[in-house]
C-alpha cells in the first residue's frame, strides 16, 4: 500500500474509532456527483443523521513531504463548494501547512489536522505491545494404516522422512510435509482457537502445550516397499503439539492525529500480523482503545471481544448475549 492510501486508511479507522453514532457511515475514496453531474472523489467521507438532518463530512488527505501550500486548500474548498450537501470540510496532512494555508482554511471554514509520525522506539517504551506467535510440532509416532501384510509393514521405516507417492502424479513428498499441509496448514484457525482457550484456562501460561489428536483419511497415496512394491496408505493417526510464544510486536507505522493547534485526538499504531495482514490499534483516550484487522484481501474489520473464559465455572462467556456455555 502506498503512503497516500495508507494515510487515507488510517484517517478512516480513526474516524471509525471516534464516531458517536452507530448509524454513521464512513467511506474511503467515495465518488460523489457535483453540480455539473460529474463524479468527484472524496478521500474519506462521513454520512450520519442527527435529528432527521443528514450530515456529510468531507475529508481530504495529503501525504506530502513538505507543508501543504495554500493552493491545495483552495482546490479542496472549490471541489466541496460544487457538491451539494457537504456540512463540514476537514483537511489532513502529514507535514503541516504553510502559513497562508492556515488563513485560507479559516476563511473557508476548513478544519486542519495533522497525522505526524511517532518514533517507534518511543511507542515500545510507553506502550509495550507483545504478539503471541503460534508454534506447531508434529508428534511422533505416526500411526500409519497400510494395505500390506504385517511382515511387510515391519520392514518400512515409519519416520517423518518416509516418501509418499500419489497415483494422480502429484509430485512425491515426505510424510512430514504431507501431514503439515493436510493438518497444520489446512486447520490452522481451529488449532489456534484451541490453543487460545487452553492459554486462558491455564492462567496465560506460555509454557502450556496443547495436544490435538487427528485422524487423516488417505486415498490415492502409497509408499514403496521391498522391490518397489506399491503399498497403499489408507489412514494416519497422530497428534499435533502446539503452544504460544511471546515476541516483540512488529510495529511498522505509528501516527499521532492532532488538530492544527497540537491538541491530540488519537494515536494509531500499525502492526504486521504476517501473511499480508495487519492490525491497527487506535487509541482515542487512556482507556479507549479499538483494534482493527486488515486481512490479506485488504478488507478491514473492527475486532471485538466475543468470548471470555470464566475460570470459576470453567465456561466460556458469550459476550454477544451474555450467556455462558
Amino acid at each position: 500500500m502506498n503512503n497516500g492510501k495508507q494515510i487515507e486508511k488510517l484517517v478512516r479507522l480513526i474516524q471509525e474509532a471516534l464516531k458517536d453514532f452507530p448509524s454513521t457511515q464512513i467511506f474511503s475514496n467515495y465518488k460523489i456527483t457535483n453540480n455539473s453531474g460529474r463524479k468527484r472523489e472524496i478521500d474519506v467521507l462521513l454520512k450520519t443523521n442527527i435529528n432527521g438532518y443528514e450530515i456529510i463530512i468531507a475529508i481530504e488527505c495529503k501525504d506530502y513531504k513538505t507543508p501543504i501550500p495554500v493552493e491545495k486548500i483552495e482546490a479542496f474548498n472549490s471541489k466541496c463548494q460544487r457538491i451539494k450537501g457537504i456540512s463540514k470540510k476537514v483537511f489532513v496532512a502529514t507535514h503541516g501547512y504553510q502559513s497562508d494555508s492556515y488563513e485560507a482554511a479559516k476563511d473557508f471554514d476548513i478544519e486542519l489536522y495533522r497525522l505526524d509520525e511517532i518514533n517507534i522506539q518511543d511507542i515500545i517504551q510507553w506502550f509495550p505491545i507483545k504478539q503471541l506467535k503460534a508454534r506447531y510440532l508434529l508428534k511422533p509416532p505416526h500411526g500409519i494404516a497400510m494395505e500390506a501384510e504385517p511382515e511387510e509393514i515391519e520392514k518400512i521405516p515409519q519416520d517423518e522422512e518416509l516418501i509418499i507417492h500419489f497415483y494422480d502424479n502429484t509430485p512425491s513428498t515426505t510424510l512430514s510435509a504431507l501431514l503439515w499441509n493436510s493438518v497444520v496448514v489446512k486447520h490452522q484457525r481451529e488449532l489456534k482457537a484451541g490453543m487460545i482457550i487452553d492459554f486462558m484456562k491455564n492462567d496465560s501460561n506460555l509454557n502450556y502445550q496443547t495436544i490435538t489428536p487427528y485422524s487423516l483419511d488417505c486415498t490415492g497415496i502409497y509408499i514403496l516397499g521391498e522391490n518397489d512394491k506399491k503399498i497403499n496408505i489408507t489412514g494416519i493417526k497422530s497428534a499435533i503439539v502446539s503452544w504460544l510464544e511471546e515476541e516483540p510486536a512488529k510495529i511498522i507505522n505509528a501516527r499521532n492525529y492532532k488538530k492544527a493547534n497540537n491538541e491530540t485526538i488519537a494515536n494509531v499504531i500499525t502492526i504486521d500480523a504476517e501473511k499480508n495482514e495487519f492490525a491497527d490499534i487506535v487509541m482515542t483516550g487512556e482507556n479507549d482503545i479499538k483494534v482493527f484487522h486488515t486481512n490479506e484481501k485488504g478488507q478491514v474489520f473492527q475486532l471485538q471481544t466475543l468470548f471470555e473464559y470464566n475460570s470459576k465455572t470453567d465456561k466460556l462467556i458469550d459476550k454477544r448475549n451474555k450467556n455462558e456455555g
